[in-house]
Order: C-alpha cells, then structure tokens, then sequence
C-alpha cells in the first residue's frame, strides 16, 4: 500500500488578511492616483451630495467628516455643487463646521451661496414667469404633485389627493425638510417671488422626464430626472454652468485646477467642465461615461474619504486662494 501523504500543519498567517486587502486597496488607489497627477495639482475639490458624498442614509459619516476636513485644512478650496436647496444643505454645512465659509452650487444651479455660520447669495437665476406658468399646469394636467421651491423659506406645495401627499411626505423625509402647504401654486406665482426650480413628485424619474421633454423645448425650461422627481429649471441653468461662473467671478480657480465628484444625470456637464470629473461607482451609466475615471467604491463604501485620503496621499492637492 502507498505511504499516506504527509499532513502538513496550516501555514501561519503573518498578515492579517483584512488589513493586508484594505493596505492593497490603498496602495491601488494611490497608483491610480499618482498616475492622474499630470493633470494637477487640484486647487478646489467640488462635491455632489446626494448618492455620493452622503451614504444612502443621507449621512456623511464620521471619516468622511474627517477627511474633508483634512482637505480643508490644506487650503485646498472645498466647492458643494447639489440639487438641494438651502434649507436642506445647511444642517450638512454646520456638521462640518469648516472655518471658512463653503461656497456652494444649490438648486441644482439655480444659485450660488456661500454658506457657514451665515448665508450669503452670490447670485441666481429664476424660471421666467410665463415658463412656471406652464410647468405648473403641465404638472397638474399630468396629475403630479408639484413643489415651488424659493430662494428663501421653505418650499410650497399644494398635494391633491392622498397619493400626492405620500409622495411629497417621502420626499420630504428625505430631504430632511417639511415643505409649507398652500391651496393654489398658481396664486402663489402672481403674488410671490419667482421660482427658482419647479419639482415634481414623480413614480418613474426617467419616463416622467422624457414626457417632459416633448412638451417643452430645450431653450424653454430645462429638465432633470433625480432619485424620486424631476425638475423644472430656467434653460440657462445647470450645476456645471454656476460652478464655471463661481469659479471665475468668485474664487478667480481656473476649472482646469477643480476636480469633481458626482453620480446622476445633474452632475454630467459639472464632470465635462472640471479640470478632472471622477464618478462614484454607484453612479448611474451616462455619468460613468461623461466622467474621465470612475472610482471602485460607492457612497455607502466611503467613496469621497478613500478618494480624498488618496490623494493627499499621493500630494496631489495643492491649497489654493482662500476668499
């Protein structure tokens, strides 16, 4: 009979495998890293919120809490370019407590702030009046529960049935802002100060947007599907377009030395524009391919703080002129 293999003892483990995958994956990044740093270095870092700064319980977690605040501290210039309104981003801004003011791209571009302890508009751009007009009616007649977002105070709503209200409570919860009721948008836009977006509440964001779009021209209202609603905002108006002039009228950074982060359909011009635009792994296919490198993590996976902590890392970010 053969001779019975010999049983060796398990090797032993010199390296903890958990530390020695998270190092590897660290080390990836920042040859990944060192292999963009031609295109810097990076005086501004801009940041989307929603989906990819912010996990998917609308929270920014304690490292990345740190690693922005890294960032900062370089004199890199921290830019939020998000869909959400003031009143919705301001509670984000006073958990990072930066000691600077954060200059922010709100509304989805409709404005510009810098926001810290206190607010300050920089500028913004209305739906003209006649084009409102439409898009309120058009939501209605398509049986949509629209909000009237201002620059000031809460936004309004005028839910008509049981449906509409849950949607716009769902909304709402995510938002992390009640929104005031009122009987008649309509009323509301002849006695009050002109929208700066138009939201819907909507089942399907994508199939919603492209009615839309065959109802109004692209120079007439321009019109962008999100998480759970569209919005309705004036042509002139997008994320990329107010982070350009922010950085040229306000912070005089050329876009060619501003990274940019995002995930949805509001973030592809902001990545074409950037100097360098990254996406989130998480990120929806259109942004993947607007964007010039996509990140292996996503937003419930710290993606900003294992971006951010790569490079500076790799000595990438350079700080810039504090305004």
């Amino acid at each position: 009979a053969e001779a019975p293999s010999p049983r060796w003892p398990a090797p032993r483990l010199l390296v903890d495998p958990e530390r020695f995958r998270m190092r590897a994956a660290a080390g990836a990044a920042r040859r990944c890293v060192a292999g963009m740093a031609a295109k810097g270095p990076w005086r501004a870092v801009t940041l989307d919120m929603d989906c990819t700064t912010l996990n998917s319980r609308h929270e920014l977690t304690p490292r990345t809490l740190e690693v922005i605040r890294r960032v900062d501290a370089t004199g890199i210039q921290l830019i939020i370019a998000t869909g959400r309104p003031v009143l919705a981003l301001q509670p984000y801004i006073e958990q990072l407590a930066l000691p600077r003011p954060v200059p922010t791209v709100c509304f989805n571009g409709a404005a510009a702030m810098m926001l810290g302890s206190q607010q300050r508009l920089l500028f913004a751009e209305s739906l003209p009046r006649d084009a409102a007009a439409e898009v309120l009616g058009f939501c209605r007649g398509q049986g949509w529960c629209a909000t009237y977002c201002r620059a000031s105070g809460p936004a309004l709503a005028a839910p008509e049935n049981e449906d509409q209200e849950r949607m716009l409570a769902h909304f709402e919860s995510q938002e992390g802002v009640r929104q005031d009721r009122v009987p008649d948008l309509g009323q509301v836009l002849e006695t009050q100060e002109l929208p700066l977006k138009i939201v819907a509440m909507v089942k399907d964001p994508e199939a919603s947007a492209a009615v839309a779009r065959e109802r109004f021209p692209d120079d007439f209202v321009h019109v962008v599907p999100a998480e759970q609603h569209i919005e309705f905002l004036n042509p002139a108006v997008s994320k990329g377009k107010t982070l350009a002039r922010l950085c040229h009228e306000v912070l005089d950074i050329p876009l060619s030395e501003v990274m940019a982060f995002g995930d949805n359909h509001n973030d592809v011009e902001m990545l074409r524009l950037a100097g360098e635009g990254v996406a989130v792994a998480n990120a929806k296919e259109v942004v993947k391919s607007a964007a010039d490198r996509v990140l292996q993590w996503t937003n419930d996976e710290e993606a900003i703080a294992n971006e951010l902590t790569a490079l500076l890392d790799a000595g990438v970010l350079c700080g810039g002129v504090v305004n």
